[in-house]
């Protein structure tokens, strides 16, 4: 028995692993779908072969050669549609030729496996034994079947050039140069075996199976040498997701980490290999995920082995085709950088509103100083006079001089609540997370602000009973403050700033409202807006209120401004009160 039919068998044993590979790497994409199609023929094709070589008589050869035609008679439109499938934007009408060709290729297919009963030979004639097991000999339609699919393969690989030698990266165009060749194989070697020279009646092995094998080798080899195929674009997810600077992840239903990044990896500190079957709740202590569920941009802090680091968190339900949950795509960004960007221009901020009540502070400092000043010279000339005083004298000079020293330490205790409330705004504290009242929030900041307000606002408190605020209280000290400094400023002589609270539902409502010159229509749309101001030039940065609303929004609140021109503007303030 000649050993040729491991030839055949061999290769089709490659081009079903290489097929299979192909396959599971993407099997939604069309062009890896056209690639594993080819192979699978050409694994039928070689077994099929190898089993007529070792047919005991012609008749069973011929039979099985003509079980073989699935797995070769559409090669030409199967190459043409796998070049076609690669986002090429020329030869669109190829496309749409694409069903004719398929058409004609199961035309053909009939034509072979009704011959005997046709009676006719168009594409078989029979076969004939050689030294390796039997050779086919071929009709009229079979050379037109091959130079047709001579054709198809010869556009195939020719289309995606044109478009790809100016667009594609050098990586791309080395592997599609491989892919060429992969191709070009079995259209040089393997037609000239199977086809061309048997339409001239000469006989030798036939390769064209062998020559399958090489490109369903070429194919995986490039795709294992690059890192992606060129075959399809969702191959390039693996190396999207590891060029990410986010940590991104993907969690089972239950909340296990089943892929991650290289970025979350080192955001963690530990091997990427560590990351996989972590517990969400131990990578996100206090953030509760709803694998079936999206949500936004969240801030909260990832546990890594150097401590506690902000990050913002999305994330995202994975489901299959049938719509059945996979898990939960989770995209992590680190805050560090931002948060002491932030941290800056909150501290900046803080001291730019205390720097707007510079001048009434430095007044009311001045009025206790002042008559700390008077009291003490005036002490002083009676501690002179005590000695020489006489005793009922004395005791008058006493009672004065307590009297002085009771308005001198309230003078001095006044100047430090200043000096402390002052240093408490601006000074550079923990943005921590903590359950804070907001009326005495609203007290504190009244009290920096009025130096500012004394003599000319008349400041209405209407505070609720509204239970507690969980977030930074430093910051939402400086939105109180903000918009205190504002409505002071608005108001142009006398007038009367109302700052009320209440609690409705779960949310807390706070709103800030003064009777001053108000804000025109125009320019309500944009007061959020950073760097816009309507203040006159050097007199304000524009970016109070940004600050404002961004803290708000970060806080899970919102805020809201209604205003009318000449009769004063409201703020509101709403945040979600503190669960029990």
């Amino acid at each position: 028995m000649a050993p040729y039919f491991l030839l055949p068998l061999v290769a089709a044993l490659v081009c079903l692993a290489c097929g299979v590979a192909i396959w599971l790497r993407d099997s939604d994409s069309t062009a890896n779908r056209c690639a594993a199609a080819l192979l699978a023929g050409a694994t039928h094709w070689g077994v099929c072969e190898a089993l007529w070589t070792l047919a005991p008589d012609a008749a069973s050869a011929e039979w099985r050669v003509r079980a073989s035609a699935p797995g070769w008679i559409a090669v030409g439109p199967l190459c043409l549609h796998l070049f076609l499938a690669q986002e090429t934007r020329s030869w669109r009408g190829l496309r749409r030729a694409l069903p004719f060709l398929y058409a004609l290729a199961a035309g053909a297919l009939l034509l072979v496996w009704t011959e005997p009963w046709l009676g006719v030979h168009w594409m078989f004639a029979g076969v004939e034994p050689v030294a390796w097991g039997f050779a086919y000999r071929v009709g009229p339609a079979y050379a037109l079947w091959y130079f047709g699919t001579l054709l198809c393969v010869t556009i195939g690989i020719t289309a995606p050039f044109w478009d790809a030698q100016r667009q594609l990266s050098p990586a791309e165009t080395s592997q599609r140069r491989w892919l060429g060749t992969g191709i070009g194989v079995p259209l040089v070697l393997g037609s000239v075996t199977d086809g061309l020279l048997p339409i001239f009646g000469v006989d030798v092995p036939r390769l064209g199976v062998a020559s399958f094998a090489v490109f369903g080798a070429t194919v995986t080899w490039s795709t294992h040498r690059f890192g992606f195929s060129v075959l399809t674009p969702s191959s390039f997810a693996r190396e999207i997701l590891e060029s990410l600077p986010e940590g991104v992840a993907l969690a089972t239903p239950d909340g296990r980490v089943r892929v991650a990044n290289a970025s979350l990896a080192d955001l963690l500190g530990v091997p990427v290999g560590d990351v996989r079957e972590r517990l969400l709740a131990d990578l996100l202590p206090g953030v509760h995920l709803a694998a079936d569920l999206a949500i936004g941009a969240q801030e909260c802090e990832l546990a890594t082995v150097h401590g506690p680091v902000p990050v913002t968190l999305s994330t995202a339900p994975l489901r299959d085709k049938q719509g059945a949950l996979l898990g939960l795509v989770l995209v992590v960004r680190d805050l560090r950088e931002l948060a002491a960007l932030r941290s800056q221009l909150l501290t900046s901020a803080r001291l730019a509103a205390v720097g707007e009540l510079a001048a009434g502070i430095a007044h009311e400092i001045n009025n206790p100083l002042a008559y700390i000043g008077a009291n003490l010279r005036a002490l002083r000339e009676q501690w002179s006079t005590l000695a020489s005083a006489e005793k009922g004298s004395a005791v008058e000079l006493f009672d004065e001089g307590a009297s002085m020293l009771d308005d001198a330490l309230e003078g001095v205790d006044r100047a430090a609540a200043i000096v402390r409330d002052v240093r408490a705004f601006s000074h550079v504290g923990s943005d921590a997370l903590e359950r804070f009242d907001p009326n005495l929030v609203l007290d504190r900041v009244l009290r920096v602000a009025a130096p500012h307000l004394r003599h000319r606002v008349r400041v209405v408190r209407r505070f609720g009973d509204v239970g507690a605020i969980e977030g930074a209280r430093r910051e939402i000290e400086q939105v109180f403050l903000n918009l205190v400094v504002n409505a002071a400023q608005a108001i142009e002589g006398a007038g009367e700033l109302r700052v009320a609270t209440q609690l409705n539902g779960r949310e807390i409502e706070i709103r800030i409202a003064d009777d001053g010159r108000g804000i025109a229509p125009e320019n309500l749309e944009r007061i959020f807006d950073p760097f816009f101001t309507t203040k006159p030039a050097g007199e304000g940065t524009g970016l109070g209120l940004s600050i404002s609303h961004e803290i708000v929004r970060r806080h899970g609140g919102r805020i809201q401004v209604t205003s009318v021109p000449g009769r004063g503007t409201e703020f509101t303030l709403t945040l979600p009160a503190a669960l029990p």
